[in-house]
């Protein structure tokens, strides 16, 4: 299961056009605002979606979740492909529909899959090695991104367009979709091995189960580290990466629709391929660390140094100096996440995991559709710049509450 594991991150990552979709946008005549309320839009949509989701993946199966996902995934990538041959009100009507397909795919894949991974380990009595496992399946993840955005900058230095993109982001969708086919049904999940109680008693009401989740010690800390750690390099590593590297770009007369896009394609290579590692060393990291929960604590104090960085590396103009600062960001968030993921299954009740990791996930997609549209307006009004120090503000106000070590998360 391991091997498919591994494959389904590569398949799930080939996304040949998620490295320029930034630039798309831009290249359409966008504005940072525009940009900021569709990309919210698709936020918002998936995070109001990923509890009822994680719910239904619970209840319904979380291979089946999975199938209807990349299924999801296939259809958008081929409406934003449409899109990109139209113009004006409908082009606009068009990729907010692109959007909505994007956002169902991504709130049934949210939590089922890593669900899937803590299931399986269990079974196994393996538990114990779910930094490790996690880490390599992100391994894989990072490395496939890689790849992806490799060959994207390669296309669209031939083709000169993006609709290609898109569709080959749609085959390997319609791959995947084949591989969750291939998962065994014992990993649909709990409700399925168990669809009742040996006792005939029912079973605790979703209320009552986030009761108690949230009761564990030190549980809301851990939670709420993540969702401001996560949702803010979310914004800077997916949504303002892309226009900081084209700003320096064009300032050295390098244009993205030439030598520009494997400018892009590389440096999405490099970053991942440094993610890879990231994930890779997690393990190491927590136990050089002393535990999880205090490699947790410097990772999120190390972000705010790198975000704070990154905006003195605009405001002076370096370009190379601030993709080191990304670069070095993408490592950090990639190590960081098993680290989170290894804590928090510690307290999670077993048969509701994708319903738990849902939760976590809605609340980091919430946060960051209510950030986009500000944001942009910071963009457009004022510079990059000033949306990287509002970030740095956002980090700086998690440091307020103590991410403590408890019985919970040691």
């Amino acid at each position: 299961m391991l091997t498919r594991f591994c494959l389904y991150s590569v398949l799930k990552n080939l996304r040949f056009a998620d490295p320029f979709l930034v630039l798309f946008l831009l290249d359409i005549n966008f504005s940072y605002t525009g940009i900021g309320l569709l990309l919210g839009f698709e936020r918002l949509l998936s995070g109001l979606l990923e509890v009822p989701t994680g719910i239904l993946a619970d209840r319904w199966g979380r291979r089946s979740s999975l199938a209807a996902c990349f299924l999801f995934y296939t259809v958008s990538f081929l409406v934003f492909a449409h899109t990109a041959g139209l113009s004006g009100a409908q082009q606009t009507v068009w990729l907010y529909a692109a959007a909505t397909l994007f956002s169902l795919g991504e709130a049934l894949r949210t939590g089922s899959h890593k669900a899937i991974i803590l299931d399986w380990l269990d079974a196994r009595g393996e538990s114990g090695r779910t930094t490790r496992v996690i880490g390599i399946a992100r391994t894989f993840s990072k490395a496939s991104s890689g790849m992806a955005a490799l060959v994207g900058g390669l296309v669209l230095y031939f083709t000169g367009g993006y609709r290609a993109l898109f569709q080959l982001s749609a085959v390997a969708a319609v791959a995947g979709f084949v591989l969750m086919l291939t998962y065994p049904r014992e990993l649909e999940g709990e409700q399925w091995r168990e669809p009742t109680r040996a006792t005939g008693s029912p079973r605790p009401s979703l209320l009552r189960r986030l009761a108690v989740l949230a009761a564990a010690p030190g549980i809301l800390p851990l939670f709420f580290h993540s969702v401001v750690f996560e949702s803010q390099t979310h914004l800077l590593l997916k949504y303002y990466l892309q226009p900081f590297l084209r700003e320096g770009l064009e300032a050295r007369g390098i244009l993205i629709m030439g030598a520009g896009a494997l400018w892009v394609g590389a440096n999405e290579a490099v970053r991942d391929g440094l993610g890879g590692l990231g994930a890779w060393l997690s393990p190491t990291i927590e136990r050089s660390s002393g535990g999880g929960i205090p490699a947790l604590r410097r990772s999120y104090r190390l972000c705010l140094v790198l975000s704070l960085s990154l905006g003195l590396c605009y405001y002076q103009g370096w370009l190379l100096g601030g993709l080191a600062v990304l670069a070095l960001l993408t490592m950090l968030q990639n190590a960081r996440r098993p680290l989170f993921i290894s804590a928090f299954n510690r307290v999670m009740d077993r048969p509701q995991r994708a319903t738990t990791l849902s939760i976590e996930s809605q609340s980091r997609s919430l946060a960051t559709a209510a950030l986009l549209p500000l944001m942009g307006v910071l963009a457009d009004h004022l510079s990059l710049g000033a949306v990287f120090l509002a970030v740095s503000a956002i980090l700086a106000a998690g440091l307020l509450i103590p991410l403590k070590r408890g019985p919970a998360t040691l």
